[in-house]
């Protein structure tokens, strides 16, 4: 190989000097602090750190399984493209182990979630619920007839928990049931993180190319065990934090966030990459990022399609079981709203503009600048779904008016902690993988292909 074709494929893997062989340390530093601000919060307020730490779990394990996703699709369409990049993927995807162990405290903090509150005084809210009102309410805590003004009917659509529907979901929730549920979920990402890392590492070793058949007939029910445990998982522990709210749709949006937080990932991470020499131009070229970028653009129009969907039936509808998750957001403490056109702005509207162009998707900086701002709002996104709960769950809408906490957000050192502990330790993994394996699968029977590739 002569000296020009060395250089321009890269060094390919991390040496022992410099800025990227130390950044898992730098990261698991960072992680330790935010774990030790999560475990002081856990002994000042224990219902607090419970929303905190599942919206920073959620931000970084929705992205990591969207790496997954990534790798698993490159294997069923047996793309060549794809093969100098997807290395990157699958060292992010590689962290979902350390998330397993992350995911272990939110046992310990899930009463403190509304779901669980509700469930946990089942019986005492079921006889309440049986009970006939003050002010002539009926069976099921509903307004008798003749009794209804236009205020009874929105709290009993917006803040009051409907009796019929929770009892319906009793057995989903029943402990045995719920935990059972989890563990088949960690040990499925961990198994399918694993067996695709380890097949794809060992062929750089071994030079095998039946590994890559091997790969592909795994990644047809790895697709299918995806989508349930994600599904059921967003259901679990983010649609139910608003216990009597539901949406077939649910699990669709995460999914399509998760994706398209991934891709932007890979992005910036690839770009990083190069600057530093470790891969050149003749592994990842601009053709890469563009087809990489198009995804993302893509993946984040199918996110705002499904999002508005599920907005737009929910206000079409206007069933108070299903539109209270809006109203939490919106009218029920204004100080959200912004949160909702940082979304529609940020998440599709100005990425949209800017990402639409062939020729800004083939431009670093431009390229760059859209998944910086489509993986920040992706933290804004689970934000926006996890913490305007916290008052509303933990104390009921009352509580937050008596509190005088209705028109305000409920910000806190907590998340930027629980943020930090849990992002550090996740990239601690991910960066330590990158020390110890080639950064592209030089072994896979069709990089050369890959390098060959080009936009038509």
């Amino acid at each position: 190989m002569s000296a020009h074709s060395h250089s321009s494929e890269g060094k390919l893997e991390i040496t022992a000097n410099g800025p990227w062989s130390s950044a898992w340390k730098i990261a698991a530093g960072i992680g330790a602090l935010g774990l030790l601000g999560v475990g002081a919060g856990f002994a000042s307020d224990p219902k607090r750190l419970a929303f905190s730490y599942l919206f920073a779990l959620m931000v970084f394990l929705t992205l990591a399984i969207g790496t997954l996703f990534f790798v698993v699709v490159q294997h069923i369409a047996a793309a060549h493209w794809s093969v100098g990049v997807r290395r990157t993927a699958e060292f992010f995807m590689g962290g979902l182990p350390a998330l397993a162990v992350l995911f272990l405290p939110l046992f310990a903090l899930m009463q403190h979630f509304p779901q669980w509150e509700h469930y946990g005084h089942a019986s005492s809210h079921g006889a309440a619920a049986q009970q006939p009102a003050a002010g002539g309410h009926g069976e099921h805590g509903q307004p008798a007839a003749g009794h209804v003004s236009g205020h009874d009917l929105e709290t009993q659509g917006m803040h009051h928990v409907h009796h019929e529907i929770l009892e319906k979901k009793k057995l989903w929730f029943d402990k045995p049931f719920f935990f059972g549920r989890q563990a088949i979920y960690l040990i499925a990402w961990v198994l399918l993180a694993r067996r695709f890392f380890k097949l794809s590492t060992d062929q750089d070793k071994s030079k095998d190319k039946s590994l890559t058949v091997t790969s592909a007939r795994s990644a047809p029910a790895a697709i299918a065990v995806i989508a349930l445990t994600l599904t059921f998982a967003s259901f679990d522990w983010l649609m139910a934090l608003e216990p009597s709210w539901y949406s077939t749709i649910f699990g669709v949006t995460i999914f399509a966030g998760g994706i398209t937080a991934a891709l932007a990932a890979m992005i910036l991470t690839l770009l990083a990459l190069k600057r530093a020499g470790f891969v050149g131009d003749n592994i990842v070229n601009v053709n890469h990022f563009h087809d990489m970028g198009k995804l993302m653009f893509g993946f984040n129009c199918f996110w705002a399609y499904v999002v508005f969907s599920q907005f737009f039936l929910i206000w079409y509808a206007s069933i108070p079981e299903e539109t209270v998750f809006y109203h939490a957001r919106w009218n029920e403490n204004p100080a959200w709203q912004p949160f909702g056109y940082a979304l529609i702005f940020g998440h599709f509207v100005i990425p949209f503009i800017m990402l639409m162009s062939h020729n800004v998707k083939r431009r670093m900086g431009w390229l760059a600048l859209g998944a910086s701002l489509l993986l920040a709002m992706h933290v804004v996104e689970y934000y926006w779904l996890v913490l305007p709960m916290f008052k509303a769950g933990a104390h009921g809408a009352a509580a937050a008016h008596a509190e005088g906490a209705h028109h305000s957000l409920p910000l806190h050192w907590m998340d930027i902690a629980a943020l930090l502990g849990v992002g550090g330790v996740y990239l601690a993994m991910v960066f330590r993988l990158m020390t110890q394996h080639k950064l592209v699968p030089v072994a896979d029977p069709r990089l050369e292909r890959s390098k060959l590739h080009a936009t038509m």
